[in-house]
């Protein structure tokens, strides 16, 4: 794709933000995930007419990410808080330090006396609150000095005193000066949980209470709330939150909670994923006897009306701002979404030196990537993902590597040195060939889905060829961030040598077309809504992660919300497996009309998965909700034993 494409792409913001972030429907209606990209620990405030959203961005710089918004939905990014970090060399990767796993996590977000204020923990260097009056800033640093304040939440209350609650099982609440930002006094304990690992705490006082949303940890704990009708205690607990949406055993954990204009509480909870992270979802709060419950189970949780906002409008999708995409370069700096792995050193990249072209030079003599300094990297969307770069290699030196990385721990990139081209995972060469060109194209094709990522490279931009086997993309503690995708450029004898990078041209693709035609396969999990069914993984195919749909209660359901069809649907083959129910039925049934579409039968229990086709008494409308649902056939049984749905096939 040459510069031209490029900037026509960048120009139409308004699209690409919609696919990127596959969220807002346009009907009034958003799907979950609500940001299907990196972006844990979330913590979400309102000011005026703007939603701001801090997360964790760990050891990538400029760092500690804002994003801003006017409806909860549609994001963007506000600023980059901190440039750089300097309270350890390792932030500099020297000296043989790195900060993998250890930089900034679990930030709190508030505005108090006219000044947003960022308070985040870091594993060695201690709590830092940043302030500034803006959201452009500047930002000052204020190291908050005595013990660290793990996993914390900020709390202004009525009477416009600064709290911050914090701890892991042992939670704390530390008074801080509303100038000064020091302690004011001792943390003073207020809850012990009754099992360990209790953290990622969120305050706040609602009414006649004081409520800490919090959780276990991990991608199996849920999300839990403390209350009591005084700020010290004693508190009560209660799980208000357990559910993995459409992803088999990814629980949903760690939300904030956020009022919108009608009145309506809304948490801002993240996902578990191997591959792209941990991914937020936003959630409507029901107050039941003054408890925060998330979710409800007419409500599907996976796609609903999104929040009432006084401003019908969104935030412009300036290319500047937007939460991760295709770049031309055309501009004298570089765009939000782009962060260094640690901190970057400002005079080995340029933007000016060939305009139009990202100039990368080695920063760093090193044996290896994850050692090496000015990384630029950007966090990769789901479900599905392509990236594809041009770069000129032609002024590397000898030795030098660089080249294009889909990075975390393990990492995998396609290196080009000495005239050659490799793919390889954590450095470690797994098919190489000789390339007389010095400008390639590389690129990525990234499955969310499955974690998997395919590399490919072309010598003209439009005939690529696989380099080697697809990559398994993994999330560990010891990195603690999704995968990204990445340029780099480093030396293993000499610095000096350099790259230039013309362009990435980044696409996202949605779940499924909601355009479909005889023949296509829809997957059960892919459901708009949901009642008494949840997913579960295969365990009879060697397919990585794909998932069924179980189904336990009479009445359960599955439905697909506006499907379009472009020739006649006149049967629908459902691919299930009954375990134990008897005499049960399936039941297709257009929403928008009422009307019963096509019922069957469903086979008796068996061991394997049947094929089970439905004859429809009129082709599938156009434009249409369509829900399958299982009934008993006997009237007086609720349990119904269990099915498990794996796909559907139209005919």
């Amino acid at each position: 794709m040459n510069k031209a494409i490029i900037s026509a792409l960048l120009a139409s913001l308004a699209a690409w933000g919609a696919s990127a972030q596959s969220s807002d429907n346009g009907n009034g209606t958003f799907t979950n995930p609500v940001i299907w990209g990196d972006f844990p620990d979330p913590d979400v405030i309102k000011v005026d007419d703007t939603y701001y959203f801090v997360s964790t961005s760990m050891h990538y710089f400029p760092g500690v990410t804002i994003l801003q918004s006017q409806d909860l939905v549609n994001w963007e990014i506000g600023a980059n808080v901190v440039d750089e970090f300097k309270e350890h060399p390792g932030y500099d990767l020297a000296d043989g330090h790195n900060r993998y796993a250890q930089g900034q996590w679990a930030t709190s977000l508030r505005h108090l006396n006219g000044k947003f204020l960022v308070l985040f923990n870091t594993n060695s260097e201690g709590a830092f609150i940043y302030s500034s009056p803006s959201i452009d800033g500047p930002w000052e640093q204020t190291k908050v000095e005595g013990h660290q304040l793990y996993d914390p939440g900020m709390l202004v209350d009525n009477d416009g005193r600064l709290y911050v609650v914090h701890g892991n099982t042992d939670i704390f609440v530390t008074e801080l000066d509303t100038v000064t930002y020091q302690e004011k006094g001792p943390a003073r304990q207020i809850y012990r949980s009754h099992r360990g690992g209790l953290e990622g705490n969120r305050a706040y006082h609602i009414g006649d209470y004081y409520y800490v949303y919090c959780t276990y940890g991990g991608d199996m704990s849920g999300e839990t709330c403390l209350r009591s009708r005084n700020l010290y205690g004693p508190y009560e607990e209660r799980e208000v939150m357990f559910d993995q949406g459409n992803r088999a055993r990814c629980v949903l954990h760690q939300s904030c909670l956020v009022p919108a204009d009608d009145g309506q509480w809304w948490g801002m909870i993240f996902q578990d994923t191997q591959g792209l992270g941990r991914i937020p979802w936003l959630i409507p709060i029901y107050w039941v006897n003054d408890w925060p419950l998330m979710g409800h189970p007419t409500d599907g949780i996976i796609t609903m009306a999104k929040p009432k906002t006084r401003s019908a409008s969104v935030l412009p999708k300036d290319a500047h701002r937007t939460l991760a995409g295709s770049d031309g370069f055309s501009c004298d700096e570089l765009a939000l979404k782009w962060q260094f792995n640690h901190n970057p050193d400002a005079s080995k990249y340029s933007l000016t030196e060939r305009p139009g072209h990202l100039r990368l030079y080695s920063a760093t003599l090193t044996d290896s990537l994850v050692k090496a300094r000015n990384t630029i990297t950007q966090r990769i969307f789901g479900p599905y993902s392509q990236a594809t770069a041009k770069i000129d290699f032609s002024h590397l030196k000898r030795g030098d590597r660089a080249g294009f990385t889909i990075l975390a721990k393990p990492f995998a990139t396609l290196t080009y040195q000495d005239g050659k081209l490799s793919m390889t995972v954590d450095e470690n060469p797994l098919a190489t060939v000789d390339v007389k060109e010095r400008v390639l194209w590389l690129r990525a094709q990234v499955n969310g889905l499955t974690d998997m990522a395919t590399l490919y490279y072309s010598a003209d931009g439009e005939n690529f060829q696989q380099l080697g086997q697809p990559f398994h993309m993994e999330f560990t503690n010891k990195y603690f961030c999704g995968n990204r995708y990445g340029l780099f450029n480093y030396s293993t004898k000499k610095t000096g040598g350099y790259i230039d990078v013309d362009y990435i041209d980044v696409e996202q693709q949605p779940l499924f077309a909601r355009t479909l035609a005889p023949g296509d396969v829809i997957e059960a999990e892919w459901a708009d809504y949901w009642w008494n069914a949840e997913p579960e993984l295969l365990t009879d195919g060697a397919e990585t992660y794909n998932q069924a749909v179980n189904f336990v209660h009479d009445g359960g359901m599955i439905a697909f919300d506006g499907l379009k069809f472009s020739a006649p649907i006149n049967s629908v083959t459902l691919r299930l497996k009954n375990h134990d129910a008897h005499n049960v039925m399936a039941e297709l049934r257009d929403h928008k009309t009422g009307r019963v579409l096509a019922t069957t039968d469903l086979p008796e229990p068996a061991d394997q998965y049947a094929s089970v086709t439905m004859h429809l008494s009129e082709p599938l409308p156009s434009d249409t909700r369509l829900e399958l649902r299982l009934w008993n056939k006997d009237w007086n049984q609720f349990s119904m034993g269990l099915l498990s749905i794996d796909h559907i096939t139209l005919n």
